[in-house]
């Protein structure tokens, strides 16, 4: 189940459409087959208190993707490059002024106990341990 954690500084995040982009992701992801679509989960936080190197005015954008599967080094490299993409074109389709920085660090935590706990339509919830 792969989880993305979007951080980004305010600018960001009022210039790019988070639900289309995280759509669009998890459509990518699932289309190439890295992926089931209903096992992706995404969410964005802002990052209200930053700094980019020196610069006050720099803008960033950093993506976790936690993967819970083991995949070969070759699927997260291309699941980190399509989502990278991704981010890239929405923040230059935006038209950002200024310099800013797009990064997405692929997390193997497949090794990790992975516990969790999914509710059905028939109210009984089911528990899954990898």
């Amino acid at each position: 189940m792969p989880h993305l954690i979007f951080e980004a500084t305010p600018v960001i995040r009022r210039v790019i459409d988070f639900p289309q982009l995280a759509k669009a992701i998890h459509q990518g992801l699932a289309s190439a087959g890295h992926a089931l679509l209903g096992d992706l989960k995404s969410r964005l936080y802002d990052a209200d208190a930053f700094l980019a190197g020196d610069d006050p005015s720099g803008q960033f954008i950093v993506v976790r993707l936690f993967l819970t599967k083991p995949r070969p080094p070759l699927i997260q490299r291309a699941m980190g490059q399509l989502i990278h993409d991704a981010i890239h074109e929405a923040i230059a389709h935006a038209g950002l002024d200024g310099w800013w920085q797009c990064c997405v660090l692929v997390i193997d935590a497949s090794g990790a106990p992975y516990i969790k706990t999914v509710s059905q339509n028939d109210g009984v919830a089911r528990e899954a341990v990898a």
